[in-house]
């Protein structure tokens, strides 16, 4: 292995492991159900460990009473519930699928790199194309969450990856097999992850055959008898996926129930539909928050340091974007002619895409839908575009701007992934149980007053607990107490908290000094101050209980309506309140 070889290798290596290192630090500050439709995904990995395949008639979101609104087909799905049941771990299918995404993800890296190498010859072309996967938080959530998007952009890094190596290899006259090989795996394992998977590889295969036609003639030339029988096999896969889902569902795509735009038009007839213009402009700041922050259900800690490191990382991007397809048109640049066909391969997706949910949103009024995470199958073509450009342009003050910004912004990633690592009670802990939502208070806590909430013991001691509490923007003195009851309403722990050392919406340190408990029994939390008074007072944050819309209301239809704690009820002054107060026990 020659010097430039070895190199390759250790970027590849080391933007792996740097991924490793953020999705695992997601995967362990963030419960399963937290990530977009976890607990929707989560409920078809069960169906197929109890019944080998999801149930679209009757599949239930995990946790819940409501029918699963995913359409999705059942790849990922099948893999991970298969596979947690062959190692024996179905009662930890949801770590299963979380790092099935995290290899899945691994490959894409390996892929990018691959592919970027081989087409620039460049290592520094190499680390800024791959780490900026990495800069893209939801690659990273998504790589540490269960669902099936990664899966989807694996199944089109395939593609791409197929695409230029035909492209390549129709220039060195060698054989094709292995790159015919490549773009049937990744067709299927695309086409039987999401819908716009599919779309996605229409359009590269549209773009590439019509803007490199006579080289495309050329491939198609080459193709063996072999190659077209790996071609048909590939297609006739699909077919059969599809038409026997129909023939027992009825549908190319099937979901026990209706997607959340099909709720809001029954909850909401009467909404606004946005003139043409205005949904663009909709679009484009959902799609650009969307690819800036990672999101979920929960907040998610951020920096806006890395938040504006990214948008220039992307400007950049949009600045190359557009020097390419200016020099293609205007000098039939040859340099960039795949990449060329890529970025009209993307523009196409977009515009299908938008009058797609511009529809959706005249006949439902619904306003969802517009996530960058969807187009996600084009990052590797991202890659390639900066990649190319950096290895275009002859310019060593220009190499150390993009590549210092991509370290920026690979350094400041790592805060919103490792920043819970930076309490030393995370790293002393081996349970950790959140309940981060909150929404509303229930006034001063005052003398006389008490602010209580139920939990179950996930373990057999507990260090301590953190809670989420407000002083009104104001500094408060006095005594805090909060005490943990036994089912017999026994004081087995108590700590004392100053509250001048209290900052406003944050969480606060209780200290149990790891009481003993027993498993999987209920205890209570307590928290009252013996002197304040409205004047000099702070108060706990909590969640309101999540009331079920009437037009769904008993009904196995609709978005559900679960508890934010489900293992323990919430009161206040004795009196039970539903939802839950804010949160975190660390066991």
């Amino acid at each position: 292995m020659n010097k430039q070889n070895s190199g390759v290798v250790f970027v590849t290596v080391f933007l792996s492991l740097f991924f490793l290192v953020l999705a695992i630090g997601y995967a362990h500050s963030y419960n399963p159900g937290f990530f977009p439709d976890e607990f929707a995904h989560m409920g078809y990995v069960v169906d197929v460990i109890k019944n080998k395949f999801p149930d679209y008639n009757n599949g239930l979101v995990f946790s819940s009473n409501k029918l699963n609104y995913l359409n999705h087909p059942a790849l990922y799905y099948v893999i991970v519930g298969e596979l947690a049941s062959l190692l024996h771990l179905q009662d930890m299918y949801a770590n299963v699928g979380r790092y099935v995404n995290m290899i899945i993800s691994i490959i894409i890296i390996i892929l990018t790199c691959r592919m970027l190498y081989a087409t620039t010859k460049s290592m520094l072309a190499t680390f800024t194309g791959g780490a900026f996967l990495l800069v893209i938080p939801m690659f990273v959530v998504l790589g540490s969450a269960i669902n099936n998007d990664q899966i989807n952009v694996l199944g089109c890094t395939l593609v791409i990856y197929g695409l230029l190596g035909l492209i390549e290899v129709e220039r060195k006259n060698k054989s094709l097999t292995s790159s015919v090989i490549i773009i049937c795996i990744g067709g299927i394992v695309a086409s039987l992850s999401k819908a716009t998977g599919s779309l996605v590889i229409v359009c590269l295969l549209v773009s590439v055959a019509l803007f490199n036609f006579s080289t495309f003639i050329k491939i198609i030339k080459k193709i063996s008898l072999k190659e077209w029988l790996l071609i048909i096999l590939s297609i006739l896969i699909i077919i059969f996926y599809f038409a026997c889902v129909h023939a027992i569902y009825d549908d190319f795509y099937p979901a026990p129930q209706g997607n959340p735009a099909l709720w809001f038009f029954i909850e909401n007839p009467n909404a606004k539909r946005l003139d043409f213009l205005e949904f663009l402009v909709n679009f484009f700041k959902s799609n650009l928050v969307t690819i800036t922050i990672p999101y979920g259900h929960v907040p998610i800690i951020d920096s806006e340091t890395r938040i504006v490191i990214l948008k220039s990382i992307l400007i950049m991007l949009g600045g190359m974007s557009s020097y390419i397809l200016a020099m293609k048109l205007s000098k039939n640049n040859t340099f960039f002619n795949l990449e060329f066909s890529f970025i009209i391969a993307f523009a196409i997706y977009i515009t299908v895409y938008v009058f797609t949910i511009r529809q959706l949103h005249l006949n439902t009024g619904y306003m969802g839908a517009m996530q960058a995470r969807y187009f996600f199958g084009f990052l590797p073509v991202c890659s390639l575009v900066i990649g190319k450009f950096i290895c275009y342009v002859n310019s060593k003050i220009f190499q150390i701007i993009v590549f210092m910004l991509m370290v920026s912004g690979l350094i400041t990633s790592i805060y919103p992934a490792l920043v819970k690592f930076t309490d030393l009670r995370m790293l002393q802990s081996t349970i950790i149980i959140e309940q981060p939502l909150y929404n509303t208070s229930y006034g001063y806590l005052t003398k006389g007053r008490g602010f209580e909430q139920a939990i179950l013991a996930e373990s057999n001691s507990l260090n301590g607990v953190e809670l989420m509490l407000a002083t009104y923007a104001r500094n408060n003195h006095g005594a805090l107490i909060l005490e943990l009851l036994d089912g017999s309403g026994v004081i087995i722990a108590s700590d004392i908290v100053k509250m001048e050392t209290i900052k406003d919406n944050s969480y606060t340190w209780f200290d149990f000094n790891n009481v003993k408990l027993k498993k999987n029994q209920k205890y209570l939390l307590r928290l009252k101050c013996n002197d304040c008074t409205q004047s000099n007072a702070i108060t706990w944050w909590a969640v309101k209980k999540e009331v079920e819309s009437h037009v769904f209301l008993l009904t196995k239809f609709g978005p559900g309506a679960g508890d934010a704690y489900s293992k323990g009820e919430a009161y206040v002054d004795g009196a039970k309140i539903g939802g839950a107060f804010a949160f975190r026990l660390y066991f």
